[in-house]
């Protein structure tokens, strides 16, 4: 893995300090976040729609983002994206047990700043990398933001319990934004490539690649599960099953742990030839966990979910990314089209995002608090298996087609 990562230029290795220093201060908030407002009311309406109101905003947001980005550069829209982040934790210090009043605004917070980091970042990741190397670039970056997230959840649970009610949530909070403003000023080091003033939005909406056309559906579906099952609802069940902050802290240093072993191996082995298998693995190996520790909500379940879930997530998530990437680059125009396309994608992502919300906030009706949360969380990452063949048809098959000779 050094030597992978001494063979990046210096701006990618600023680059990669700068979002393992993101990604630490936001680990130690990032699963608190979610129980600090599931405190606040002791059900799961106040994270569905904080997770609704934030899915809105990033769809109505990302339009100006990219605005953003053609005046300046993407990696100063990346900039932005870390004040707002940090304007998102001031508002939870500001309202703290009023947030629940103010969920709407927080929503709308957080939404600006996912939607100004993610433009950066993406448009960072296509223009610092190439699809041979991309597989391995994404595994390191994964291994270097992990290795920002596993101290974190533990540090973070042993300060919220050494303090009485909800005072060490307000110092894990600060600390944050510590950590977000650090961020900050490493990024002043990565200049990134500037984008054309001129937008291709219609051009790519009315004829995008064949193979993005295609990826419409999986980014619709991908929205679906992201929406509820890795926003709030992995972080309840762990918590629920954990019995606390400290051994949901314990459980996710763990769990990160297994993640940066993982991301290690497929860093070393893995090529962009192995992207669907390794999805389709990965996928799997999420829904027979998750429903495991459904059934079975012990300690033991919770053991094997750590050691199995954040190697499946690495393998979908790391494997989606690099087949979206390619599928950008499948355009021969894609260097002037790029900030379109990743604009693009999050509309289907985001309505499904809203769609999954919606779905979360029905079961809820037929489910009794104690029965939701189980229940929803087996059911919701078995949208990744049904995935599995679209991507086969998409990337594999087109690939495996022989031209039948004319007489």
């Amino acid at each position: 893995m050094i030597s992978i990562f001494k063979s990046f230029s210096t701006e990618l290795k600023f680059y990669l300090i700068m979002n393992a220093l993101f990604s630490f201060g936001t680990g130690l908030s990032g699963v608190f976040q979610n129980v600090f407002l599931w405190k606040l009311d002791k059900t799961y309406s106040l994270l569905a729609y904080y997770s609704l109101y934030w899915s809105v905003a990033i769809i109505i947001s990302f339009g100006l983002c990219a605005w953003i980005a053609r005046k300046t550069s993407p990696m100063i829209t990346m900039r932005f994206g870390f004040v707002f982040y940090l304007i998102t934790y001031l508002i939870m210090l500001f309202f703290h047990d009023h947030l629940s009043e103010h969920i709407i605004l927080l929503g709308i917070s957080n939404g600006l700043a996912m939607s100004l980091y993610y433009v950066g970042m993406h448009m960072a990741v296509l223009d610092l990398t190439t699809n041979e190397k991309r597989d391995q670039f994404l595994y390191i970056q994964g291994i270097l933001f992990t290795i920002g997230g596993i101290i974190a959840p533990l540090l973070s649970g042993l300060l919220i319990s050494q303090f009485q009610g909800v005072i060490g949530y307000y110092v894990v909070f600060i600390a944050t934004c510590v950590f977000l403003f650090f961020s900050f000023i490493v990024s002043l080091r990565v200049k990134g490539n500037p984008v054309t003033t001129k937008s291709y939005l219609w051009d790519v909406i009315r004829n995008p690649s064949a193979e993005w056309k295609k990826m419409y559906s999986v980014m619709f579906a991908d929205g679906i599960v992201s929406g509820v099952f890795t926003t709030f609802l992995i972080t309840m069940m762990t918590f629920k099953v954990a019995g606390g902050e400290l051994n949901l802290g314990l459980y996710n240093t763990g769990a990160q742990i297994m993640s940066v072993f993982a991301f290690y191996i497929l860093a070393k082995f893995s090529t962009s030839n192995d992207r669907i298998a390794i999805f389709a693995i990965g996928s799997v190996t999420m829904v027979v966990s998750s429903v495991m520790l459904s059934a079975f909500p012990v300690f033991l379940s919770l053991i094997i979910f750590g050691v199995f879930s954040p190697i499946a997530m690495n393998m979908i998530n790391t494997s989606m990314n690099a087949m979206i990437y390619e599928a950008i680059e499948k355009d021969v125009n894609y260097q002037q089209k790029r900030l379109d396309y990743i604009i693009i994608r999050e509309i289907p992502l985001g309505v499904g995002r809203i769609i999954g919300v919606f779905l979360f906030l029905t079961m809820k009706n037929y489910f009794n608090l104690e029965q939701l949360l189980p229940i929803s969380f087996s059911i919701f990452p078995i949208v990744y298996v049904i995935m599995i063949p679209t991507l086969y048809l998409i990337w594999v098959k087109p690939k495996g087609r022989k031209k039948v000779k004319t007489i």
